[in-house]
Protein backbone atom coordinates (compact mmCIF):
# COMPACT_ATOMS: atom_id res chain seq x y z
CA UNK A 1 0.00 0.00 0.00
CA UNK A 2 1.36 3.42 -1.30
CA UNK A 3 1.63 6.42 0.92
CA UNK A 4 -1.75 7.75 -0.41
CA UNK A 5 -3.88 5.06 0.00
CA UNK A 6 -2.38 4.48 3.47
CA UNK A 7 -3.09 8.03 4.72
CA UNK A 8 -6.36 7.60 3.37
CA UNK A 9 -7.48 4.55 4.81
CA UNK A 10 -5.75 6.12 8.16
CA UNK A 11 -8.26 8.77 7.54
CA UNK A 12 -10.93 6.62 7.62
CA UNK A 13 -10.78 5.09 10.24
CA UNK A 14 -10.63 8.08 12.24
CA UNK A 15 -13.53 9.39 10.40
CA UNK A 16 -15.39 6.33 11.51
CA UNK A 17 -14.49 6.40 15.01
CA UNK A 18 -15.89 9.77 15.19
CA UNK A 19 -18.90 9.91 13.38
CA UNK A 20 -20.48 6.01 13.61
CA UNK A 21 -21.78 5.65 10.19
CA UNK A 22 -24.28 3.28 10.11
CA UNK A 23 -24.08 -0.73 8.13
CA UNK A 24 -24.81 -0.28 4.77
CA UNK A 25 -26.35 -3.05 2.40
CA UNK A 26 -26.24 -1.48 -1.20
CA UNK A 27 -28.31 -3.98 -3.72
CA UNK A 28 -26.71 -2.76 -6.78
CA UNK A 29 -28.92 -3.21 -10.07
CA UNK A 30 -27.24 -3.16 -13.66
CA UNK A 31 -27.06 0.13 -15.25
CA UNK A 32 -28.83 2.34 -12.32
CA UNK A 33 -25.90 4.40 -11.43
CA UNK A 34 -24.60 2.35 -8.87
CA UNK A 35 -20.76 2.28 -10.32
CA UNK A 36 -20.92 6.22 -8.74
CA UNK A 37 -22.79 5.06 -5.46
CA UNK A 38 -20.55 2.01 -4.86
CA UNK A 39 -17.62 4.57 -5.25
CA UNK A 40 -18.76 7.20 -2.53
CA UNK A 41 -19.78 4.83 -0.14
CA UNK A 42 -16.75 3.09 -0.16
CA UNK A 43 -15.24 6.43 0.65
CA UNK A 44 -16.79 6.00 4.02
CA UNK A 45 -15.18 3.34 5.68
CA UNK A 46 -12.25 1.46 5.87
CA UNK A 47 -11.21 -1.41 3.44
CA UNK A 48 -11.29 -4.39 6.09
CA UNK A 49 -14.96 -3.04 7.10
CA UNK A 50 -16.21 -3.57 3.26
CA UNK A 51 -17.02 -6.33 1.30
CA UNK A 52 -17.77 -5.91 -2.65
CA UNK A 53 -19.38 -9.00 -4.21
CA UNK A 54 -16.86 -9.22 -7.49
CA UNK A 55 -18.97 -8.71 -10.18
CA UNK A 56 -17.15 -10.94 -12.71
CA UNK A 57 -18.31 -13.69 -10.46
CA UNK A 58 -21.09 -12.40 -8.13
CA UNK A 59 -22.68 -16.12 -7.28
CA UNK A 60 -19.82 -17.41 -5.50
CA UNK A 61 -18.90 -14.27 -3.92
CA UNK A 62 -22.21 -14.36 -2.59
CA UNK A 63 -21.32 -17.87 -1.32
CA UNK A 64 -18.11 -17.07 0.21
CA UNK A 65 -19.99 -14.55 2.59
CA UNK A 66 -22.09 -16.65 3.58
CA UNK A 67 -19.50 -19.09 4.36
CA UNK A 68 -17.51 -16.27 6.96
CA UNK A 69 -18.86 -16.72 10.76
CA UNK A 70 -21.40 -14.36 12.28
CA UNK A 71 -18.51 -12.45 13.78
CA UNK A 72 -17.06 -12.12 10.80
CA UNK A 73 -20.13 -11.38 8.88
CA UNK A 74 -21.34 -8.97 11.59
CA UNK A 75 -18.12 -6.95 11.34
CA UNK A 76 -18.72 -5.73 7.69
CA UNK A 77 -19.86 -1.96 7.63
CA UNK A 78 -20.38 -1.85 3.71
CA UNK A 79 -21.81 -4.73 1.54
CA UNK A 80 -22.11 -3.95 -1.94
CA UNK A 81 -22.84 -5.33 -5.25
CA UNK A 82 -24.96 -7.50 -7.62
CA UNK A 83 -27.63 -10.08 -5.82
CA UNK A 84 -26.82 -7.94 -2.74
CA UNK A 85 -29.92 -9.27 -1.89
CA UNK A 86 -29.83 -12.39 -1.18
CA UNK A 87 -27.81 -11.54 1.90
CA UNK A 88 -30.73 -10.00 3.40
CA UNK A 89 -30.67 -12.83 5.98
CA UNK A 90 -27.03 -12.95 6.53
CA UNK A 91 -25.97 -9.52 7.72
CA UNK A 92 -26.22 -7.52 10.97
CA UNK A 93 -29.90 -6.85 11.62
CA UNK A 94 -28.84 -3.40 12.45
CA UNK A 95 -28.20 -2.78 8.83
CA UNK A 96 -30.03 -0.25 6.48
CA UNK A 97 -30.50 -1.58 2.81
CA UNK A 98 -30.58 0.23 -0.10
CA UNK A 99 -31.15 0.71 -3.82
CA UNK A 100 -31.60 2.49 -6.64
CA UNK A 101 -33.95 2.52 -9.40
CA UNK A 102 -33.60 3.96 -13.25
CA UNK A 103 -36.85 4.04 -15.30
CA UNK A 104 -36.92 0.96 -17.14
CA UNK A 105 -36.77 1.68 -21.00
CA UNK A 106 -33.95 4.37 -19.96
CA UNK A 107 -32.23 1.49 -18.31
CA UNK A 108 -32.47 -0.85 -21.21
CA UNK A 109 -31.55 1.57 -23.57
CA UNK A 110 -28.11 2.77 -21.17
CA UNK A 111 -27.98 -1.69 -21.29
CA UNK A 112 -27.99 -1.65 -24.71
CA UNK A 113 -25.24 0.92 -25.62
CA UNK A 114 -22.94 0.56 -22.24
CA UNK A 115 -22.59 -3.74 -23.69
CA UNK A 116 -21.80 -2.03 -27.47
CA UNK A 117 -18.90 0.13 -25.83
CA UNK A 118 -17.03 -2.01 -23.51
CA UNK A 119 -15.14 -4.91 -25.19
CA UNK A 120 -14.86 -7.06 -21.59
CA UNK A 121 -18.47 -7.03 -20.81
CA UNK A 122 -19.67 -10.89 -21.07
CA UNK A 123 -22.38 -9.83 -24.25
CA UNK A 124 -20.15 -7.72 -26.00
CA UNK A 125 -18.55 -10.24 -28.98
CA UNK A 126 -22.18 -11.63 -29.36
CA UNK A 127 -24.06 -8.26 -29.69
CA UNK A 128 -21.01 -7.25 -31.91
CA UNK A 129 -20.61 -10.31 -33.83
CA UNK A 130 -24.55 -9.82 -34.85
CA UNK A 131 -24.70 -6.09 -35.48
CA UNK A 132 -27.85 -6.10 -32.92
CA UNK A 133 -30.18 -3.44 -33.05
CA UNK A 134 -31.05 -1.97 -29.86
CA UNK A 135 -34.71 -3.66 -30.63
CA UNK A 136 -33.23 -6.94 -31.64
CA UNK A 137 -30.84 -6.85 -28.22
CA UNK A 138 -34.35 -6.06 -26.37
CA UNK A 139 -35.73 -9.05 -27.70
CA UNK A 140 -32.80 -11.32 -27.77
CA UNK A 141 -33.14 -13.19 -24.35
CA UNK A 142 -29.62 -12.90 -23.71
CA UNK A 143 -29.51 -12.00 -20.35
CA UNK A 144 -32.61 -12.06 -17.44
CA UNK A 145 -31.69 -8.47 -16.95
CA UNK A 146 -33.57 -6.93 -19.99
CA UNK A 147 -37.10 -8.10 -19.69
CA UNK A 148 -39.08 -6.89 -16.47
CA UNK A 149 -35.87 -7.81 -14.30
CA UNK A 150 -36.60 -5.24 -11.57
CA UNK A 151 -40.19 -7.81 -10.83
CA UNK A 152 -38.40 -10.85 -11.25
CA UNK A 153 -35.50 -9.65 -8.47
CA UNK A 154 -37.30 -8.34 -6.14
CA UNK A 155 -40.32 -10.98 -6.12
CA UNK A 156 -38.15 -14.01 -6.31
CA UNK A 157 -39.93 -15.35 -9.77
CA UNK A 158 -38.59 -16.32 -12.89
CA UNK A 159 -40.01 -14.11 -15.82
CA UNK A 160 -42.40 -17.12 -17.16
CA UNK A 161 -44.34 -16.65 -13.16
CA UNK A 162 -44.50 -13.20 -13.18
CA UNK A 163 -45.89 -12.64 -16.82
CA UNK A 164 -48.26 -15.17 -15.80
CA UNK A 165 -49.83 -13.34 -12.70
CA UNK A 166 -48.84 -10.09 -13.44
CA UNK A 167 -50.62 -8.17 -11.01
CA UNK A 168 -49.71 -10.54 -8.25
CA UNK A 169 -45.79 -10.19 -9.24
CA UNK A 170 -45.85 -6.59 -9.40
CA UNK A 171 -47.56 -6.50 -6.08
CA UNK A 172 -45.20 -9.10 -4.14
CA UNK A 173 -41.96 -7.21 -5.87
CA UNK A 174 -43.65 -3.51 -4.54
CA UNK A 175 -43.72 -5.30 -0.97
CA UNK A 176 -40.68 -6.41 -0.67
CA UNK A 177 -39.02 -2.86 -2.28
CA UNK A 178 -41.04 -0.82 0.32
CA UNK A 179 -40.51 -3.63 3.58
CA UNK A 180 -37.41 -4.70 3.24
CA UNK A 181 -35.14 -1.59 2.12
CA UNK A 182 -34.94 1.22 4.31
CA UNK A 183 -34.15 4.04 1.38
CA UNK A 184 -35.09 3.46 -1.80
CA UNK A 185 -33.51 6.25 -4.52
CA UNK A 186 -33.77 6.85 -8.54
CA UNK A 187 -31.71 7.76 -10.75
CA UNK A 188 -33.70 10.79 -12.05
CA UNK A 189 -33.32 12.36 -8.71
CA UNK A 190 -29.94 11.06 -7.90
CA UNK A 191 -28.45 14.00 -5.51
CA UNK A 192 -31.83 14.12 -3.31
CA UNK A 193 -31.36 10.44 -2.43
CA UNK A 194 -27.69 10.63 -1.74
CA UNK A 195 -28.56 13.61 0.67
CA UNK A 196 -30.85 11.30 1.99
CA UNK A 197 -28.58 8.41 2.77
CA UNK A 198 -25.88 10.72 4.00
CA UNK A 199 -28.21 11.84 6.49
CA UNK A 200 -29.94 8.59 7.79
CA UNK A 201 -26.39 6.67 7.83
CA UNK A 202 -24.00 9.52 9.44
CA UNK A 203 -21.64 9.26 6.35
CA UNK A 204 -19.11 11.49 6.75
CA UNK A 205 -17.65 11.73 3.33
CA UNK A 206 -18.57 15.01 1.02
CA UNK A 207 -20.27 13.38 -1.77
CA UNK A 208 -18.63 14.58 -5.23
CA UNK A 209 -21.46 13.67 -7.54
CA UNK A 210 -18.57 11.76 -9.51
CA UNK A 211 -20.50 10.14 -12.22
CA UNK A 212 -18.78 6.58 -12.98
CA UNK A 213 -18.79 3.67 -15.64
CA UNK A 214 -21.53 6.08 -17.04
CA UNK A 215 -22.52 4.79 -20.84
CA UNK A 216 -20.87 7.24 -23.05
CA UNK A 217 -22.39 7.98 -26.71
CA UNK A 218 -25.93 7.18 -26.17
CA UNK A 219 -28.68 9.03 -27.68
CA UNK A 220 -31.21 10.27 -24.77
CA UNK A 221 -34.33 8.49 -24.39
CA UNK A 222 -36.12 11.35 -26.45
CA UNK A 223 -34.20 10.38 -29.60
CA UNK A 224 -34.93 6.65 -29.69
CA UNK A 225 -37.65 6.06 -31.84
CA UNK A 226 -41.09 5.81 -30.98
CA UNK A 227 -41.39 2.18 -32.39
CA UNK A 228 -38.11 0.65 -30.36
CA UNK A 229 -39.41 2.45 -26.77
CA UNK A 230 -42.72 0.49 -27.56
CA UNK A 231 -41.14 -2.71 -28.34
CA UNK A 232 -39.01 -1.88 -25.04
CA UNK A 233 -42.02 -0.93 -23.26
CA UNK A 234 -43.68 -4.10 -23.87
CA UNK A 235 -40.86 -6.22 -23.26
CA UNK A 236 -40.62 -4.70 -19.24
CA UNK A 237 -44.26 -3.81 -18.81
CA UNK A 238 -44.20 -5.55 -15.41
CA UNK A 239 -40.89 -3.65 -14.17
CA UNK A 240 -42.46 0.23 -15.81
CA UNK A 241 -45.54 -0.48 -13.32
CA UNK A 242 -43.87 -1.64 -10.78
CA UNK A 243 -41.48 1.12 -11.36
CA UNK A 244 -44.33 3.87 -11.24
CA UNK A 245 -45.86 2.24 -8.16
CA UNK A 246 -43.06 2.05 -6.09
CA UNK A 247 -41.88 5.70 -7.54
CA UNK A 248 -45.63 7.01 -6.25
CA UNK A 249 -45.18 5.73 -2.60
CA UNK A 250 -41.68 6.47 -1.67
CA UNK A 251 -42.26 10.23 -3.12
CA UNK A 252 -45.70 10.00 -0.91
CA UNK A 253 -43.49 9.02 2.27
CA UNK A 254 -40.93 12.16 1.19
CA UNK A 255 -43.50 14.10 1.51
CA UNK A 256 -45.19 13.56 4.69
CA UNK A 257 -41.78 13.64 6.35
CA UNK A 258 -41.41 17.14 5.32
Amino acid sequence: MNIGALYANVKKEVCCLVSRPKRILFDHLPKCGGSSLTTYLASNYPKRKIFCIEGSNPRESVESFKRLSQNNRYSIDLIQGHLAHELLDWIHPDTLKITVLRGPVDRVISHYYYVKLYKNHYLHEKVSRAAMTLEEYTLSGLSNELRNWYTTHFSGYTVEEAEKSPEESIAKAAEVILRQYDVVGFLDDFTYFVATLKKKARLWSIYQNEKINVTKKRPALDKISPSIRNTIEQVNFLDIALYERVKERVEMRQESRR
